[in-house]
């Protein structure tokens, strides 16, 4: 039977045209055989066991594997962004620095201080057209009161002219 299990197991590494294409009959037992059986059955069932356990080992490294392996991805994963923020740190910076450079070296550009008071007066001159808007305004509004005084005025006047008037025709 161990020679049988042998040929077996040859058998599932060989092509498939190597192979016979009759199934091999197995060999009768003669009686000298039966007692030794159950020592090579269990031998076999020993060897099996010991497959099996060989077998559970390798899984077991297999799975410790993968959890270390899942493990050094999540380290990846972190290093890879911390690398992307220090690159997006380094960009800004770098944008900065060739923004400044582009004022400092600019051939119009007088200084800070210049700046500031640029700054300065774009402020007051909004400030004075805020003020002159302000001040038109309120003379709008001014002649539109006068204006409607005016309205008032003549309509007052204008109504008595018209009884005077009434009067006159009355009295003739």
């Amino acid at each position: 039977m161990a020679d049988e299990m042998e040929h077996t197991e040859s058998d599932i590494w060989t092509s498939p045209e190597a192979r016979p294409k009759t199934p091999k009959t197995p060999k009768t037992p003669t009686p000298g055989d039966r007692q030794p059986q159950p020592v090579d059955r269990e031998e076999a069932l020993r060897r099996e066991l010991r497959g099996v356990r060989t077998i559970n080992e390798s899984i077991e490294g297999i799975l410790a594997t993968l959890q270390r392996t899942s493990g050094n991805m999540e380290v990846v994963s972190k290093t890879v962004g911390n690398a992307s923020t220090l690159l997006n740190t380094w960009t800004r910076i770098l944008s900065q620095t060739e923004h400044n450079q582009r004022l400092v070296l600019h051939p119009s550009w007088k200084g800070a201080t210049e700046d500031l008071a640029e700054q300065e007066a774009e402020l007051i001159e909004r400030q004075r057209a805020a003020e002159r808007k302000a001040a038109e305004e309120e003379q709008r509004r001014e002649e539109l009161r006068r204006r409607r005084e005016e309205d008032e005025e003549k309509r007052r006047l204008g109504g008595h002219k018209l009884l005077k008037r009434s009067e006159l025709l009355a009295s003739v």
